[in-house]
């Protein structure tokens, strides 16, 4: 089985201490004691923000990464602008964008996206997000419900394929029309980016099965890795696809040995617990309607005193960030050789990609560098999507 290796890019400042301490470089900050790296906003700052996001991306690719993922949230940087500037700042690192259909119509996607791709040499990779929170929905205009959301997503693919895949594309939809449309030109010799997708609910299911080439999971224990795994497999198959990838996003805390990693979460658990992270996380629980995994379920207020090692829902794979709030919730920690073991039990139950990140982002590249991916040097495989399924986009022009 092949495996890549991805990271992600902290768009909404580092998180090497909890969010909003002054030690943070990139955090917004208001003034008083702080680093020198943190983010004044200030028009005209000789090093801004995304000048040190540049650099972690370089530091990404020097290291062998072969992507970097941005998360879309609304108190961070806007993925797709981020991407077309760090782009001109690397050679092969492939950016996934975060972008939500309501945002584009399918036209000005795909017109972007080709123009994007011939710039960077087709280094953009598309992650199709619905909202995780239908209060946060509203909060930027989209007043659709749940499922209508991924209903719209499905027909603004069919229709994002037409347009790449044919010049005379016609299309008669509930959400969209199209008549006569379709790349031209130059823009034809771009490649459709890679789609990437996720969420737990049957229509984020379906909607992955019919277009995603890759479906994105948050960690959890391997056995509810491996039944989500089969369950999209078997919904591609009513799509006649058996080619459908999987991904993982998982924090990574690794070390020369596994007291040192341990020390390392630690001080991040015992932090966030002497600051009330926890209860603040708890009072946000109702912004968001995606599905609680197994281990977040245990998390209620009568259950603030547990203690560091009952978030060890496996070995090495810990969830006490979920219990403070940084997300994406679960982390590796361990020495090098655990990592690497648990890697490759995951990827022997079918995760092809992996986005892997520490804190702080930019000192956590080179140690992953390092020390985790010289060990999958030889399965290594470039993502790209199967010629089978290039040929048949082409022939149906969907």
């Amino acid at each position: 089985m092949s495996i890549e290796f991805f990271t992600r890019l902290p768009l909404h400042g580092e998180t090497q201490f909890l969010p909003g301490d002054p030690r943070n470089r990139g955090d917004w900050h208001a003034g008083g004691a702080s680093t020198g790296a943190v983010s004044g906003f200030a028009v005209g700052d000789h090093f801004t923000y995304i000048d040190y996001l540049g650099q972690i991306a370089r530091a990404a690719e020097i290291n062998g990464f072969g992507g970097a993922l941005m998360v879309n949230a609304p108190s961070g940087e806007e993925p797709w602008t981020v991407c077309s500037l760090l782009a001109r700042e690397t050679r092969t690192l492939k950016f996934v964008t975060a972008f939500q259909p309501y945002h584009y119509t399918p036209w000005v996607a795909v017109q972007q996206a080709a123009t994007y791709q011939r710039a960077s040499g087709n280094r953009l990779v598309w992650n199709i997000i619905n909202g995780g929170s239908d209060a946060l929905q509203r909060q930027v205009g989209d007043l659709a419900e749940h499922d209508e959301r991924y209903a719209r997503a499905t027909e603004f693919m069919d229709v994002v394929k037409g347009y790449w895949h044919s010049e005379h594309f016609h299309y008669d939809g509930r959400f969209y029309k199209a008549e006569c449309g379709g790349l031209r030109g130059p823009q034809k010799k771009a490649e459709l980016p890679l789609i990437c997708t996720a969420g737990s609910s049957i229509a984020a299911r379906e909607f992955a099965a019919k277009h995603a080439d890759f479906y994105l999971m948050r960690a959890e224990h391997p056995d509810e890795i491996a039944a989500l795994i089969a369950d999209i497999r078997q919904r591609a198959l009513t799509f006649g696809r058996s080619d459908i990838r999987f991904g993982l996003s998982i924090d990574v805390i690794a070390r020369e040995t596994e007291a040192l990693a341990l020390a390392e979460a630690k001080r991040f658990f015992d932090e966030g617990v002497a600051r009330g992270a926890a209860k603040a996380k708890a009072a946000h629980e109702g912004l968001r309607t995606a599905r609680k995994l197994s281990y977040e379920e245990d998390y209620r207020p009568e259950h603030d005193e547990r203690a560091f090692d009952d978030f060890f829902i496996y070995p090495n794979v810990w969830s006490g960030f979920s219990h403070i709030g940084i997300p994406p919730g679960l982390a590796l920690v361990g020495s090098y050789a655990n990592v690497v073991a648990r890697i490759r039990e995951y990827n022997a139950l079918g995760i092809d990609l992996f986005f892997l990140a520490g804190y702080p982002h930019l000192e956590e590249a080179y140690r992953l560098g390092e020390h985790v991916l010289p060990h999958f040097r030889g399965e290594r495989q470039a993502l790209s999507r199967p010629v089978q399924a290039t040929a048949q986009l082409r022939a149906t022009g969907a």
